[in-house]
């Protein structure tokens, strides 16, 4: 018998279980798990491993999860690589997830993902042309506006960095759908000591870049190199840490930075928020006011459509712990 771990961004996964059972009936051996506003890898890890810890070690489970590339995904992913018989498949919809819990006590893991797979394609219909259609070419997009010149543009001979950001989970869905397209980029470099150290999420960072753009996984040390490389000069790369603590380290080691993006940042025990998205502790209050006191320019934005709100010494000044 295989198990089910259906997870996704906000609580559609317990609404899309929750529809299944309106059709298939419940079913004890389908889990849900939530990934909300302020939570972050970890706290997905944990969540799964909640659940696999009640279960039987050699019992295989399938991971349904919405996005590739997306935080659930790559959650699971971290625990298939230490887990046998254990598979994740993207793209999760009513079908697919109806199909799977029609066949799973009797087919194998490989055929319940086959399984999930090849209805997630089948099941996509067209009221005016309900049988599959042959392939057709993307269609050609307009020009994209003129984009404007880096805010950490470099005029003698460096690197221009695109776009800064502290955001705890680096390369994800909201950089690639949202900033790889509104600033100019070729690159992109994911910045933290722990991460360019540990094999398994530097790989699941980095198959989440698409074609067209570079990635690197690299500690803060080798990104000052690579900043002070003239080899690079002219490059157009987005930089990505994880916390302000490391900005004032890119700055002590001579990057020039104007400006940083505060996307988001993991709620743990103990922080404070700023905004729906940004949690600090005392550590990173100190490091964002380093950061004013040396000129640079912050704003809260988790994505390019949403409006720029600064980050001030007044909205620091409230922060009490």
């Amino acid at each position: 018998m295989t198990h089910l771990i259906v997870a996704t961004h906000g609580k559609f996964s317990e609404e899309i279980v929750n529809s299944a059972a309106m059709v298939f009936g419940e079913d004890e051996n389908t889990h849900v798990v939530t990934f909300l506003p302020g939570e972050g890898g970890d706290d997905l890890v944990a969540k799964y491993n909640a659940i696999l810890e009640s279960l039987p070690a050699e019992e295989p489970v399938l991971f349904l999860v919405d996005l590739f590339g997306g935080s659930p995904y790559n959650a699971a992913a971290r625990v298939a690589t230490s887990r046998e018989n254990t598979d994740i498949v993207t793209g999760i919809s009513l079908p697919m997830l109806l199909e799977v819990l029609d066949a799973k006590d009797s087919a194998s893991l490989e055929e319940l993902a086959e399984t999930a797979k090849e209805v997630g394609v089948a099941a996509v219909k067209s009221f005016r042309n309900p049988e599959p259609a042959a392939p057709v070419a993307k269609a050609e997009t307009a020009p994209a506006a003129p984009v404007s010149m880096p805010a950490n543009y470099d005029p003698n001979g460096r690197m221009n960095i695109s776009l800064l950001r502290i955001d705890s989970r680096l390369i994800h869905g909201q950089v690639m759908t949202s900033w790889a397209k509104a600033v100019k980029c070729e690159a992109i470099f994911a910045i933290n000591d722990g991460v360019a150290t540990d094999n398994i999420r530097r790989e699941l960072l980095l198959q989440i870049v698409p074609p067209h753009l570079k990635g690197y996984v690299i500690t803060v040390e080798k990104a000052i190199k690579v900043w002070h490389n003239p080899k690079y000069a002219g490059k157009n790369i987005i930089w990505l840490v994880t916390n302000p603590a490391d900005i004032v380290r890119l700055i002590e080691g001579g990057v020039k930075i104007n400006t940083v993006n505060v996307g988001g940042m993991t709620y743990r025990e103990g922080d404070k928020l700023i905004s729906q998205a940004v949690a600090v502790n005392k550590d990173d209050v100190a490091a964002f006011k380093k950061l004013l006191e040396l000129g640079v320019d912050m704003s809260l934005q988790q994505v390019a459509a949403n409006k720029k709100e600064p980050l001030t010494q007044a909205k620091l000044d409230v922060i009490q712990f």
